[in-house]
């Protein structure tokens, strides 16, 4: 019986303290306040920080206090990290789990920042047959592995949110969806009986895009709020319909309202309300 006893007690202790210091951890971490470099820098990246409630700013500067001392920064091809891309990177990554249960993208490590546009080596296997090719990048998410992203380009996307394009939301999106182990557009939900529309409302979105990138459909109003590269499958349109909540949501909801309400109840945000017509997010 003692020995019955021992086992269980060891087999507790091996379950419980891991998940204790998990908890800790993640409490301290995100605990640790920004420093006023870190908020000054947080501000210029997310416009729409300003136009949260004081408890979402505080919020969202503790997503990103664990992001910043949770992830690793590194740079390739020579480009020295510097504080503004870490913060930058970190402010977008924390803005996707901003008032929602997380536990600060478990499964990721490492955020690799490339200088600019990269080359990457894809494989295709169709059949018996394998091939090889380059391609270039502005960032990919790689299933349990990490972000990467080209800084440039995601300066380029910030600049210019009129095009609803940012590489940093589109990649952090990626590892959400990946959170119930697949990447299929449709991430996990905090509640019973939500997203029950999920489904419906995205698969009829992506088939108009599919429609539009084959040419098959004269709607012209798709391709400037939704990027044509979301028809390549429901998890990059994920992505794409992420890109454009955040970045262009008066357009989002003015031509896509009922997508645009399926994401404002999953990142349980309005950035269309939050922000006036002529700011975005970046």
């Amino acid at each position: 019986m003692k020995m019955f006893l021992a086992i269980v007690a060891v087999a507790l202790l091996v379950w419980v303290v891991p998940y204790l210091w998990g908890r800790w951890r993640l409490r301290y971490l995100r605990s640790r306040p920004l420093s006023s470099l870190q908020k000054r820098l947080l501000t210029h990246a997310l416009p729409l920080y300003r136009h949260l409630s004081r408890q979402q700013q505080s919020e969202l500067e503790s997503n990103v206090s664990l992001f910043l001392h949770d992830k690793e920064f590194v740079g390739c091809e020579g480009l020295t990290i510097t504080e503004e891309i870490r913060v930058t990177i970190s402010a977008f990554a924390g803005l996707l789990l901003l008032q929602r249960e997380h536990r600060g993208y478990p499964d990721l490590r490492t955020v690799l920042v490339y200088p600019g546009t990269y080359v990457a080596r894809e494989t295709h296997v169709e059949g018996y047959i394998e091939t090889t090719s380059d391609s270039a990048r502005e960032g990919e998410a790689h299933y349990l592995g990490p972000v990467v992203i080209s800084w440039s380009d995601l300066q380029e996307d910030m600049g210019h949110p009129e095009h609803g394009r940012n590489v940093a939301l589109h990649e952090f999106a990626h590892k959400l969806d990946e959170e119930d182990g697949a990447f299929d557009g449709r991430p996990v939900f905090s509640g019973a009986g939500e997203g029950r529309n999920w489904a419906a409302v995205l698969g009829r979105e992506y088939q108009r895009l599919q429609a539009i990138s084959a040419g098959l459909s004269d709607d012209e109003e798709t391709p400037g709020v939704l990027d044509l590269y979301g028809a390549v499958s429901p998890a990059e349109f994920f992505a794409v319909a992420t890109e454009a909540f955040f970045v262009t949501p008066h357009a989002l909801r003015h031509y896509h309202a009922a997508l645009y309400g399926e994401l404002r109840g999953f990142y349980r945000l309005d950035p269309a309300e939050l922000l006036p017509e002529n700011l975005q997010v970046s």
